[in-house]
């Protein structure tokens, strides 16, 4: 049976959309396994259950871009 690691704040998710893998995927235009990894190296999720992942789309977005790195100059 499913335990959950922490409680939520459901406050903290009045308002906003949160998206499912697909969507995300689409959204982005990237794969499933992407996602993974991405979530696996510090990308923000919501674990609905022991199989339901959702994503604040906002909030993906600004941890992608605090992961860009600079263009080296040619």
């Amino acid at each position: 049976m499913y335990q959950p690691t922490a409680t939520v704040n459901r406050d903290a998710f009045l308002g906003v959309r949160l998206l499912t893998q697909k969507q995300v995927m689409e959204e982005l235009q990237v794969s499933a396994v992407a996602l993974w990894q991405w979530r696996r190296l510090g990308m923000p999720y919501v674990a609905l259950g022991a199989r339901s992942v959702r994503y604040s789309l906002p909030d993906v977005l600004e941890w992608l871009g605090a992961r860009k790195t600079a263009s080296r100059a040619s």
